[in-house]
């Protein structure tokens, strides 16, 4: 515990769990097993975001960032990692104040550039064409992560596999493993053809895993949760998870809950439990088998 992983140490630790594990699974080589690597990389995509929920209702601040935007024609676009926002401010640190649309400006009318609404990915000003830069307080999502093999790579870039998000910027500043030559480092800038700017010199056939945004503690239970949700969502192959495994969860990630937060988090067992309860015989969303 307190130990960061990468999403290919995360992915062998869900293949163990299994039963079914090998290197050459891992890596993608052999496609003989019972579940794909895009099935198992969902799974932890999804384990991940259900402690990210479960830790932003009880401890929000170590999720919480700021960063500038600077308006195209008064649109101001969130960034990739945006989750929540908190507060935004103009360029003389003025709170912008969020407005109805059917509040919008009327035709002719100058409109109030304190007044903003959210429109998809961006916050749009009821003001035409500002482009002052501005300050955007926000409580950060974690995005998610890919492992695989580069394609291709060069000094300061790294070219990741088909399986990572095709957007720009995606990744930016999160942090990559290259588990194949033993280096972590920084993706500072991440095009849409799937390049990294690095610092470290990348080359192809490369295996890496990125690393999750989660606060490192919380690391080890991602593996955890993903084996009980591919049990769960492919019962064809596996049984469902045991209650004692469920329990088992349960307990790690109150306990690394209360080591993490410290004192200032007074939180019963019991009250974790009822957050979660259902009208069928589950515990945090996933059947459990009795036995």
């Amino acid at each position: 515990m307190g130990t960061y992983f990468n999403a290919y140490d995360i992915l062998s630790d869900v293949r163990r769990g299994l039963n079914e594990y090998s290197t050459a699974k891992v890596q993608g080589t052999d496609t003989s097993g019972a579940y794909t690597n895009t099935q198992l990389t969902n799974m932890i995509n999804s384990a991940q975001r259900f402690i990210y929920s479960f830790l932003l209702t009880r401890i929000p601040e170590i999720f919480l960032t700021s960063t500038t935007i600077t308006g195209v024609a008064s649109v101001y676009a969130l960034p990739w990692d945006f989750g929540r926002l908190l507060i935004f401010k103009d360029d003389n640190n003025r709170k912008i104040y969020p407005i109805a649309v059917d509040k919008l400006k009327v035709s002719g009318s100058t409109g109030n550039k304190r007044l903003y609404y959210r429109k998809g990915n961006d916050l749009v000003l009821d003001r035409d064409g500002i482009t002052d830069t501005y300050t955007l307080w926000y409580y950060k999502k974690c995005r998610e992560l890919d492992q695989g093999k580069s394609s291709a790579g060069a000094a300061t870039s790294l070219t990741l596999a088909t399986s990572a998000k095709k957007i720009a910027d995606y990744y930016n500043g999160m942090d990559i493993e290259n588990v194949t030559d033993d280096w972590v480092d920084t993706i500072s800038d991440y095009t849409a053809a799937r390049v990294c700017t690095i610092t470290e010199t990348g080359a192809a056939d490369k295996y890496y895993g990125i690393i999750s945004e989660l606060p490192e503690p919380f690391h080890f239970l991602i593996s955890q949760r993903a084996i009980m949700e591919t049990k769960a969502v492919f019962p064809a192959t596996q049984e469902a998870p045991k209650v004692a495994e469920v329990n088992f969860f349960m307990e790690q990630l109150i306990g690394t809950l209360r080591a993490y937060a410290g004192s200032k988090l007074d939180i019963s067992m019991e009250e974790i439990w009822l957050d979660f309860e259902s009208t069928t015989p589950t515990r945090l969303g996933i059947i459990a088998n009795e036995s």
